[in-house]
């Protein structure tokens, strides 16, 4: 009998079983094991609730898989518990990472007392010592925990064994992330079903040479192919990197992940399958009936009732939709997509940024035009419907008076400045006396001397001195507007 490692998970009572089953589906359905995988068991609330079972030599990444769930489901369901057991004490991996780390404490003498005593709750180790253990001794070590949890946390522990779980998230359990080109045939499924791509990888190892050559045909005929973004494990990703004699490549991986899936479907296409299977209404409220019946697959081979790979391809391609299909054919998506994880496809750094830079050009949008709004241009209309226009009122011509030329005389300055004709000369006195700002002091002068006239008094005159501050410069203020020349005026250049 094979030895494996058993979990097991103790939910509270503010926590029902259906929940839990569909927790651990949710983290499990983008991964694949690399080898045969767990299986769980349901056994109630009382002894043990759940079972998880997986064999001893599967690959380190699917163990920690395993107990990276469980630490992570322990922190978010209240008062859940949960203990990993082998039978050889030496190769539990928690002790096995304990004492690698050196952080065992004093009291833990062998393993057995170790194993035997290490719990993992609220998303910490919790470690029963002999001192709880005396303070509680007609209580199970489960109610011990929940009893004291302050008492029986170990952040030595946890630290410890959290190093060798985020080591083992950054490389995602050893899932790659690859784009490949594929016939859009198959492209949803290979996207979102990795579990039938790898059934699809691992039945074409061992494909004799002339059904390649076939399948080589088959591809290079396929037209309608797009590029998609999926997972695979590590075990189908060594096989589809293996050196393999094809002429020119442009991908490795693409090119023999075709291969498998045209081969998957050719063998399982045509075999008379049922589709319908009785569901068990944990994941009712799914909308997508694809993704429903993906969830549904995978609880039942959790569970121990596996589906066939003819029955599981069969019933995921039927339920292949065309927005399902839309969505695969876009090969630039945006910033929250699959698109932005980092690919293990072939090709190197530059080509990569090129990629992300032809992305970010496809989504750029428009700016908008920095002369404002598009222009509108008016409707045709024709002259038959076209509506009559008001009529304009018509203004009678203004006659020219004496006064209205007297105005523009005034407004092209010749009353006021000609230089050729003594005519229209107001003379220097006066406009001095016409621009010349006068002072209060003069001002009231002047009311003094008005006064005295009427008085009869003799009045000194005398001309009040005026500094250059008081002075305004006639030809300053009317630099601005020239005068218009006359015609007598252009007469004297015509002699030069």
């Amino acid at each position: 009998m094979t030895e494996k490692i058993l979990f097991y998970v103790y939910r509270d009572s503010g926590t029902s079983s259906e929940h839990l089953v569909r927790t651990i589906v949710e983290e499990l359905k983008n991964f694949v094991f690399s080898g045969k995988g767990i299986s769980f068991t349901s056994k109630g609330y009382s002894g043990i609730p759940l079972l998880g079972e997986l064999p001893i030599d599967s690959p380190e990444d699917d163990i920690w898989k395993v107990l990276s769930i469980l630490f992570k489901i322990s922190a978010i369901e209240e008062g859940l518990i949960f203990k990993v057991q082998t039978e050889d004490y030496e190769k539990n991996p928690l002790v096995i990472e304990a004492r690698t780390s050196d952080v065992l404490p004093n009291w833990a003498t062998n393993s057995k007392k170790f194993a035997e005593n290490i719990f993992g709750m609220n998303g910490v180790i919790h470690l029963i010592s002999p001192t709880v253990s005396d303070k509680f001794a007609k209580r199970s070590q489960i109610d011990m925990l929940r009893a004291v949890p302050n008492e029986t946390r170990n952040i030595l522990v946890t630290e410890s064994l959290s190093e060798k779980l985020n080591s083992a998230n950054s490389r995602n359990f050893g899932m790659h992330n690859t784009s490949i080109n594929v016939p859009v045939s198959v492209a949803y499924v290979a996207r979102e079903r990795p579990d039938i791509l790898s059934l699809a990888i691992r039945e074409f190892i061992g494909t004799d040479e002339k059904k390649i050559k076939e399948l080589e045909k088959k591809l290079v005929d396929e037209q309608d192919r797009v590029m998609i973004h999926t997972t695979i494990n590590d075990t189908d990703w060594k096989e589809v990197t293996a050196v393999a004699d094809i002429e020119s490549p442009t991908d490795i991986v693409s090119h023999r992940v075709s291969l498998a899936l045209l081969a998957f479907d050719e063998k399982h296409a045509s075999i008379p399958n049922g589709v319908h299977v009785p569901v068990s209404g944990l994941f009712q409220k799914v909308g997508d009936r694809f993704e429903r019946e993906h969830l549904e697959s995978l609880r039942a081979q959790l569970f121990g009732t596996p589906q066939s790979a003819t029955h599981l391809y069969q019933t995921a391609k039927a339920l292949v939709t065309g927005n399902h299909i839309q969505e695969c054919r876009k090969i630039f998506v945006d910033d929250g997509s699959t698109s932005n994880r980092e690919s293990d496809c072939s090709g190197n750094e530059e080509d990569n940024s090129n990629a992300k830079y032809a992305k970010k050009q496809v989504f750029k949008k428009k700016k908008k035009s920095a002369f404002g709004k598009k222009r509108e241009l008016a409707a045709i209309i024709d002259h038959t419907n076209a509506p009559e226009l008001p009529v304009e009122l018509e203004y009678a011509t203004p006659e020219n008076t004496a006064a209205l030329k007297k105005f523009e005389r005034a407004v092209n300055g010749d009353d006021y400045y000609k230089a050729s004709s003594d005519e229209y000369s107001l003379g220097e006195e006066e406009d001095l006396e016409l621009f010349m700002a006068k002072p209060r002091k003069k001002i009231l002068e002047e009311m003094k001397n008005k006064n005295k006239a009427k008085l009869g008094i003799k009045i000194n005159e005398r001309l009040p001195t005026v500094s250059d501050d008081e002075e305004i410069d006639v030809a300053d203020m009317l630099r601005a507007a020239p005068p218009i020349a006359n015609a007598e005026d252009i007469e004297d250049f015509d002699d030069i």
